[in-house]
């Protein structure tokens, strides 16, 4: 039997179309407002199309994250780097440390009151600088912010809702991560005017 000599066909490689200059940079970036973008080509409706079409994701006014991030974590993450005088706090804070499970549809910040910034990714609580205490700077998403520490956050929660189901479920949260610092919660009720410890010291009473 003759063998029949079969010539192999070619495999013809798809041209790659090169990667928009917008999109390698916020690879590389991840976070990026529009000032920054012009340098690489961005106009203002050029980010709105490729925001509608899903390339970059719009977190704020003027300011485009990575679609590799998820939405929320860009947003804090924004809010670290273009607004470092703010301090997360609120739901955010709580949802942040794992003391609360909520929608957040933008991220918490506290400024002095005799300061003020806006976007519209923030919900901006100008308060007494006594009520900034508490602040921490934690890695999230190898990236770092300024937030409320656990206890501080503790003390939103029960700023937030007192006698309801968020802080109940905060404070049970909290206890079971281990841990508990009474003696910070007292520092914090005071410069918060709040009653966590009172509530902690039942918890781990009824635990």
């Amino acid at each position: 039997m003759v063998k029949r000599n079969r010539r192999k066909i070619p495999k013809i490689k798809p041209e790659r179309r090169p990667v928009d200059p917008i999109l390698r940079a916020l690879a590389r970036y991840r976070i990026l407002t529009h000032a920054e973008l012009t340098k690489f080509g961005a106009s203002g409706i050029k980010l709105r199309r490729m925001s509608q079409a899903g390339q970059v994701i719009s977190v704020g006014s003027g300011i485009y994250a990575t679609t590799r991030l998820d939405p929320f974590v860009a947003a804090v993450l924004a809010t670290a780097k273009y607004y470092p005088q703010a301090v997360i706090s609120g739901l955010t804070a709580l949802q942040i440390h794992g003391l609360a499970q909520e929608y957040i549809d933008k991220v918490d910040v506290d400024v002095p009151r005799d300061t003020s910034i806006h976007n519209k990714m923030l919900q901006v609580h100008r308060v007494p600088r006594s009520r900034l205490v508490g602040i921490t700077e934690i890695k999230y998403e190898s990236g770092k912010i300024r937030i409320y520490d656990r206890e501080r956050a503790l003390c939103e929660a029960y700023r937030l809702d007192p006698s309801g189901t968020l802080f109940f479920k905060a404070l049970k949260r909290y206890v079971a991560k281990g841990k508990v610092d009474p003696d910070q919660i007292l520092l914090y009720d005071h410069a918060a005017k709040t009653s966590v410890l009172a509530h902690l010291r039942q918890e781990i009473a009824d635990a």
